[in-house]
């Protein structure tokens, strides 16, 4: 809710009302009938696709190096598939890493950080950085950049996640996510989906606990943050 936090703290998850619920569903009917196949012992989920074990790998962008290195079977990428009904589907919201500048240092270290973030920022190291690892170039002139010297007609796979992310109109759906504490609340999502695996719940029950423990979490960071972002605040 409040366009997935982005309109305030006191935003909550609503995913056990949606179609994650039948997706979760989904999953676990695949792996009972064998065919979706979680990875372990010793085996990522990246070892099983390159060696051609699995014929189908979801993954990071930031994979798309090391496949192009290590695969031994003949393979391609394309969009995350999406319900029948979506139509028409629309942009994936972004992940990956992030550089942050905490307060509170000397005017001499902010400098040294603007210039390396100038760096970053530049072209010429997004083209590289965005052939090197897989990940999206950060700025368009990077992306036209890339454009302009054919390297999609070399690598056509390494533009398709530029276009899932800039597909279709965003919405308060997809332009993203603002959640406090995010990462222990997606813990405990991910440990209702592992008991619905496990055959210990149902999908709906899973979802409904997540959203519970999830709300949780929400309320704790409210309260301890509350006051201190403006409420109309948007990136």
């Amino acid at each position: 809710t409040l366009a997935n936090g982005f309109d305030g703290l006191g935003t909550e998850f609503v995913y056990n009302k949606t179609k994650v619920v039948s997706q979760v569903a989904r999953l676990k009917k695949w792996l009972d009938d064998g065919v979706m196949q979680i990875a372990g012992q010793g085996f990522s989920p990246e070892q099983l696709f390159t060696s051609g074990r699995c014929s189908t790998f979801v993954n990071s962008t930031a994979s798309h190096g090391n496949i192009e290195r290590n695969a031994t079977i003949n393979w391609s990428a394309t969009f995350l598939p999406h319900e029948s009904d979506i139509n028409p589907p629309l942009n994936s919201t972004i992940g990956g890493g992030a550089i942050w500048v905490m307060k509170g240092h000397t005017p001499e270290r902010y400098e040294a950080v603007a210039a390396f973030l100038d760096f970053v920022a530049q072209p010429e190291t997004q083209v590289w950085w965005h052939g090197a690892t897989g990940y999206v170039p950060a700025t368009n002139r990077a992306y036209a950049l890339a454009r302009e010297r054919g390297y999609y007609k070399d690598h056509p796979t390494r533009e398709i996640a530029v276009l899932q992310l800039s597909r279709g109109t965003p919405n308060e759906n997809s332009r993203g996510f603002r959640f406090g504490n995010f990462v222990q609340t997606m813990l405990a999502q991910r440990q209702e989906v592992e008991a619905v695996f496990a055959g210990q719940k149902q999908p709906q029950q899973a979802m409904d606990d997540a959203v519970k423990r999830g709300n949780e979490i929400l309320r704790q960071f409210e309260k301890l943050n509350a006051g201190k972002t403006p409420e109309t605040e948007r990136p």
